[in-house]
């Protein structure tokens, strides 16, 4: 029986049809045979199995592991540097209190005293106390002064009290300016001693022994305007006044 053109398209759709069935099994049993790798356990893994491992807790671990220990030893640095250098530092105020010196106030024990004609102003001597000792000292306010017997200290020249106490460490010098007398003074005499006291830290009396420097001449003339000043820490504020 011959074929018609209709069978003939009916047999070619057939065998098409057929030929895809049999393609698409083909595929899914391949495909499953590489989801298990038994078929094919060669291939390369996924993009998703390389980024599984890039991400692995293992190279997480290591980086924190190092990031822990380098944190261990900035964070450690600091505090045991901070606790020694606290520690160090509480150690030095404690030295420096057991060592600190000792001061005492300025005496003849201690002291040397020269007294000097200062050639200007006119009509002044310079006295010049030198801390002779081992221990720092303090001149306190101004020194008391007696002319041979005179009933009264030297009045202070109270314009040139400084700010501070002069102190003296050993081997410095202390100054105080005095005027012995003036054209308008009265009641002039002819000094030939003089006694020099030590203002105690109160400010009441003397402290300590007195000093007895020499006078410059044999004798100095002293009238009612005769006055000393405070102790100054050079010559030339000494003389000032």
């Amino acid at each position: 029986m011959t074929a018609t053109p209709r069978s003939r398209r009916l047999r070619t759709l057939a065998a098409a049809l057929v030929t895809t069935a049999a393609l698409s099994l083909t595929a899914c049993q391949t495909g499953t045979a590489d989801a298990t790798g038994v078929v094919d356990s060669t291939q390369p893994p996924a993009p998703g199995t390389e980024s599984t491992e890039k991400q692995s807790p293992a190279t997480g671990t290591d980086s924190d592991t190092s990031g822990a220990s380098s944190d261990s030893k900035d964070s450690g640095s600091p505090v045991n540097s901070g606790s020694s250098g606290s520690s160090g530092k509480e150690a030095t105020q404690v030295a420096d209190r057991k060592t600190a010196k000792k001061t005492t106030s300025c005496t003849a024990k201690g002291t040397k005293v020269t007294v000097t004609d200062a050639p200007r102003p006119i009509n002044h001597l310079l006295i010049k106390a030198t801390n002779t000792s081992d221990t720092t000292c303090h001149l306190y306010y101004a020194p008391y002064l007696r002319f041979d017997q005179a009933q009264s200290a030297v009045p202070f020249i109270e314009e040139s009290k400084p700010q501070a106490v002069v102190t003296l460490e050993p081997g410095e010098s202390g100054y105080a300016g005095v005027l012995t007398s003036t054209p308008d003074g009265s009641h002039p005499y002819d000094a030939t001693s003089l006694t020099l006291y030590y203002a105690a830290r109160s400010g009441q009396g003397s402290t300590g022994a007195p000093s007895h420097p020499a006078l410059p001449f044999d004798s100095v003339r002293i009238d009612s305007s005769n006055a000393v000043t405070y102790w100054q820490t050079s010559a030339a504020d000494a003389l000032m006044w």
